[in-house]
C-alpha cells in the first residue's frame, strides 16, 4: 500500500484524500497571516514617494470636504460663519487632520491662547479662536489610559503632550480627534495608544500598491529592450583573438548602425547577417490595468477617479461606479467628519458670534454638469410653480426659501447683491396681487377705459377683453399671449431683408397657451417671470430661427426658459396643447411666397420686449382678424 498523506483537521475547512486538498500537500494549508505593521517612517516613504498610495489617501479627504456645508440660517449668519472659517483657515485644517486620519491618525488643537492644560471654557467670545493646528500622531505622546470602564471617557487618554522643547500638556477637551481604520479592541498584539488611533489606510492598500508599482516598473523595464538589433559577423571569434580586435568589431558595428540610421541602408560582408528582434507588448496593458483595478478595489475608490481615466468596457460610463463611491463618501461624511465637525462648532459659532444651535447639511459633492444642473433648475422651478399653484403656501415664504436655493448653488452670479440692493432700497415687497396675470391696471392711461386703467403693452381693446372675460371666470377654452413692445425693431429688420408686408406692431405677439379645453384661469397660477409691471425680456442673440409654420405663418423662433417652464405649468394646471412641442415664437408674417427661401435669411438677433400676460377667451376665427400693413 502507497504513502498516504494524513489528513489535517480544521474545525471549518475542505479536504479531500483523493485530490490532495486540504492535506499536508496541498500547499495552501500552509498560508496564514502575519500582522505586518507599518512603522510610522514607512509609511511617510510611501505617501511622499508612491503617486498611488497619495491618491489613496487624499482624495477621500478632498471629497469629504471640498463642498462644505449649507446652513439653515440667514444670510448674515451665514456670512458670519464663513468669515469666521476663512480667518482661522477651517476648511484646510479640517482636510489635512482627515489626511493625518488616514495616514494613521491625528487631531486638530483647537488654539484659545490660553493654558492648554485647562478645559475649554465654558463660554466663547467673538474671534476667541487663535487658531487652528492640525497634528498627527507623532506629535503627540499619549498619557495614562483612562480605565475606569463607569467613566465616560473609558478607553481614552487621561491627557496628552505636544512633543516640541516646552513638551506643553494638553487637556482633550482642546483637541478633536480624526482616527484612523478601526482596530478590534480584542487584539492582543496591539497596544492601547494604536488601539485609540487606528490603523494607516496605508497599511491595508500596501501590498497592492507595491504590486502595481512592480509591474509598471517591469514593464517600463523592458522600454529599453523593445527592439535589439542582432549582428551576425563572420568569423567574430577568430577577430576578437587578434589584437585589437575586439575595437574592429564595435567599430563595424557602429559604422553599421550608423548607416542604418542616417541612409535607411546597410552593408555588409557576404557572410554577415542581421536581424531586428523586437519584444511583444499585447497583453502587458491588460496585467497593469488589473494590478491598479486591484488597488482601486482595496482603495475603495473608482478606477475612474483613483486614475483619472476613462471606464474600461463597451458602452461602460463609470457612472454606476462614481454613484456608490460618492454614496459611501456621504456615509463617511455623517458617520465619522459630522461628530468631529460637531465639536468644532461648540467652539466655531460663539467665536463667529451666531447662535450655536443652527443646523447644517453637507453640501452636494458631486458637480453637476452644465446640463444636469439646467435639468435640476427646470425640475425645481416646476416644482415650485405647483406649490403657488395650490395656494396653500405663502408667496413671501416661497420666494424666501427659493433665492436662498439659488444663492446656495452658485449658480446666479450676482443675484445675492443685487437682491440685497432691492431689500434695502424697498422694492421687494410682499407678493399676493395679480399684476403678473394681466388683470390689474398700472398707474396711468385712459380712465375711460374698462378698468380705469391700461395695462403696459395692452390696449383698449385687450383690456375690454380682460374685464369681459374675468367677470365670469368658469372654465373654458383659454387663450393666453405676450404683446411684443418693441414690434417696431422687428419690422424694421423684416423692411431691411426684404418683407414686403408684416403684421401691425401691435399684433406681434409670443402665445403662452392656446388650449381647446376649458380650463379655470385661477388654476393657472401667475407666472414668476418678468418685472414689477409683469415685463419680461429676451436677451439679444441666442439660438433663432426663421420658419414656416402652417396657415402660411413665417415665424421667428427663438429659446426661453421662463416661457416654456410657464407654458408646461399651464398644461400640467389643465390646459391643452395641439401639438407635441412647444416653440415660443413671433409670428412676422402670412404673406412671404412659398418660394421665398427662408435659409437665407439672417434672423433677428435683437432684444425681444414682451408686456405681462394676456388672458383671453380662445378665438378659433382668429384669423379672419389679421390684418397686416
Amino acid at each position: 500500500m502507497g504513502n498516504v498523506s494524513p489528513i489535517r483537521r480544521f474545525a471549518d475547512g475542505l479536504a479531500n484524500v483523493l485530490t490532495g486538498r486540504g492535506t499536508t500537500v496541498d500547499r495552501a494549508v500552509h498560508n496564514f497571516w502575519v500582522n505586518r505593521c507599518m512603522p510610522p517612517e514607512q509609511i511617510e516613504a510611501a505617501y511622499r514617494t508612491s503617486w498611488l498610495t497619495r491618491q489613496v489617501v487624499d482624495i477621500p479627504a478632498q471629497d469629504m470636504t471640498r463642498a462644505g456645508r449649507s446652513w439653515d440660517a440667514t444670510d448674515d449668519e451665514i456670512e458670519k460663519i464663513e468669515a469666521e472659517e476663512k480667518r482661522i483657515g477651517y476648511w484646510p485644517a479640517v482636510r489635512l487632520a482627515l489626511t493625518y486620519g488616514r495616514l494613521g491618525g491625528g487631531a486638530i488643537f483647537i488654539n484659545l491662547g490660553d493654558d492648554p492644560s485647562q478645559p475649554l471654557p465654558a463660554t466663547i467670545r467673538p474671534e476667541q479662536i487663535v487658531s487652528l493646528v492640525p497634528l498627527y500622531r507623532t506629535q503627540l505622546t499619549v498619557e495614562q489610559m483612562i480605565d475606569n470602564v463607569l467613566d465616560p471617557n473609558f478607553g481614552k487618554p487621561s491627557d496628552f503632550r505636544l512633543n516640541t522643547a516646552q513638551t506643553p500638556l494638553i487637556h482633550p477637551s482642546r483637541l478633536v480627534f480624526f482616527k484612523g481604520q478601526p482596530v478590534p479592541s480584542f487584539s492582543a498584539t496591539t497596544s492601547w495608544e494604536d488601539k485609540f488611533w487606528g490603523d494607516s489606510i496605508v497599511q491595508s492598500v500596501n501590498e497592492a500598491v507595491q504590486d502595481a508599482t512592480t509591474a509598471t516598473a517591469g514593464f517600463a523595464g523592458l522600454i529599453d529592450e523593445a527592439k535589439v538589433d542582432v549582428f551576425f559577423l563572420d568569423r567574430l571569434a577568430e577577430t576578437l583573438a587578434q589584437p585589437g580586435g575586439e575595437d574592429k568589431v564595435r567599430q563595424r558595428i557602429q559604422i553599421a548602425t550608423t548607416e542604418k540610421s542616417n541612409n535607411r541602408s546597410l552593408t555588409l560582408d557576404a557572410n554577415d547577417k542581421w536581424e531586428t528582434r523586437t519584444l511583444n507588448f499585447s497583453g502587458w496593458k491588460d496585467i497593469i490595468t488589473t494590478y491598479l483595478s486591484i488597488v482601486a478595489g482595496a482603495s475603495n475608490i473608482p478606477a475612474t477617479r483613483l486614475l483619472g481615466k476613462s471606464p474600461d468596457g463597451m458602452n461602460s460610463t463609470g457612472e454606476s461606479d462614481l454613484t456608490n463611491y460618492y454614496d459611501g463618501i456621504a456615509a463617511q461624511q455623517d458617520d465619522d467628519l459630522r461628530p468631529a465637525l460637531d465639536e468644532l462648532d461648540e467652539v466655531l459659532l460663539p467665536s463667529a458670534g451666531v447662535p450655536t444651535d443652527l443646523s447644517w447639511t453637507f453640501s452636494a459633492i458631486r458637480t453637476l454638469t452644465a446640463q444636469q444642473a439646467a435639468d435640476v433648475e427646470n425640475k425645481e422651478a416646476d416644482t415650485l410653480t405647483k406649490l403657488v399653484n395650490t395656494g396653500l403656501f405663502s408667496d413671501d415664504a416661497l420666494e424666501q426659501s427659493y433665492s436662498n436655493r439659488m444663492i446656495e448653488s452658485g449658480r446666479w452670479p450676482g443675484y445675492k447683491d443685487e437682491r440685497d440692493k432691492q431689500k434695502a432700497a424697498g422694492e421687494i415687497e410682499p407678493g399676493g396681487d395679480e399684476a403678473e396675470l394681466g388683470i390689474v391696471g398700472s398707474e396711468g392711461g385712459d380712465p375711460s377705459s374698462a378698468g380705469a386703467g391700461a395695462l403696459n403693452g395692452i390696449g383698449a381693446s385687450g383690456r375690454a377683453a380682460q374685464d369681459a372675460f374675468f367677470a365670469d371666470a368658469q372654465p373654458r377654452p383659454l387663450y393666453v399671449q405676450r404683446k411684443l413692445l418693441n414690434g417696431e425693431d422687428l419690422i424694421a429688420w423684416a423692411q431691411e431683408n426684404g418683407f414686403t408686408s408684416t403684421l401691425r406692431a401691435d399684433d406681434m405677439h409670443v402665445t403662452v397657451l392656446y388650449s381647446r379645453d376649458p380650463v379655470d384661469p385661477m388654476k393657472m397660477g401667475e407666472s414668476w417671470a418678468g418685472d414689477d409691471k409683469g415685463r419680461i425680456m429676451i436677451k439679444p442673440g441666442g439660438p433663432r430661427a426663421i420658419e414656416r409654420f402652417g396657415e402660411g405663418a413665417v415665424v421667428l423662433l427663438f429659446a426661453s426658459w421662463d416661457l416654456e417652464s410657464r407654458h408646461r405649468s399651464m398644461v400640467e394646471a389643465g390646459g391643452s396643447h395641439d401639438f407635441s412641442e412647444y416653440h415660443p415664437h413671433v409670428t412676422i408674417s402670412y404673406g412671404v411666397p412659398a418660394d421665398v427661401d427662408l435659409s437665407t435669411i439672417k434672423p433677428y438677433a435683437g432684444a425681444l420686449e414682451f408686456g405681462p400676460e394676456i388672458f383671453e377667451p380662445l378665438d378659433l376665427d382668429w384669423k379672419l382678424k389679421i390684418a397686416e400693413a
